[in-house]
């Protein structure tokens, strides 16, 4: 009999939307979203994919240029959050939500949405999240810390990230397959 873990990955890989954001700070009510993307897995394979920057409305602060390599003017004139949400909620709708660390994103697209007063999409959703699978299923001995990064290389996934929403989105379904073909 499959465990509780094995049927929401499985559910994941059926139908999902892995959502990775890049934004300006770690606080949902302070910072914004510069970059989303939303990977909707089928079947264990991509089928589609919506990808953006986002104008913040404000300067790109210097350390998150530096870890991301996303600058104010990588930014500037891009669409707001209000206005790529119609292009985002197709995908998430009636999905599994996956990503790594997933509740961060959650919380950005809500504040976001909060902000333009629209319901955020990814509310009512069941959600998947790769980091807590992972401390679930792979010993810390074999990989250290839990970073996407970090499990990316040490168990060898095709795609690596980079703090760019879609490279992670990626290298997530990576790891969501991953994760899958351990839990028994």
């Amino acid at each position: 009999m499959a465990t509780t873990l094995q049927r929401r990955l499985d559910a994941a890989l059926a139908d999902s939307v892995i959502i990775d954001c890049e934004t300006t700070g770690l606080d949902p009510e302070g910072a914004r979203i510069i970059e989303i993307a939303a990977l909707h897995v089928h079947e264990g394979r991509p089928v589609a994919e919506f990808h953006s920057f986002v104008d913040p409305g404000l300067p790109v602060p210097r350390e998150i240029t530096d870890l991301t390599g996303i600058t104010s003017d990588d930014v500037e004139g891009q669409p707001a959050f209000a206005d790529i949400l119609d292009a985002v909620t197709p995908l998430v709708s009636g999905r599994t939500v996956v990503g790594h660390n997933v509740a961060f994103d959650i919380a950005f697209v809500a504040a976001e949405c909060r902000r333009s007063g629209t319901p955020s999409p990814l509310e009512t959703t069941d959600v998947v999240c790769t980091a807590t699978a992972a401390r679930s299923l792979i010993p810390r001995e074999r990989v250290g810390r839990y970073r996407l990064a970090t499990l990316a290389e040490r168990l060898d996934l095709e795609h690596r990230p980079a703090h760019r929403a879609a490279d992670d989105a990626l290298a997530t379904a990576d790891l969501l397959a991953y994760l899958r073909s351990i839990s028994g």
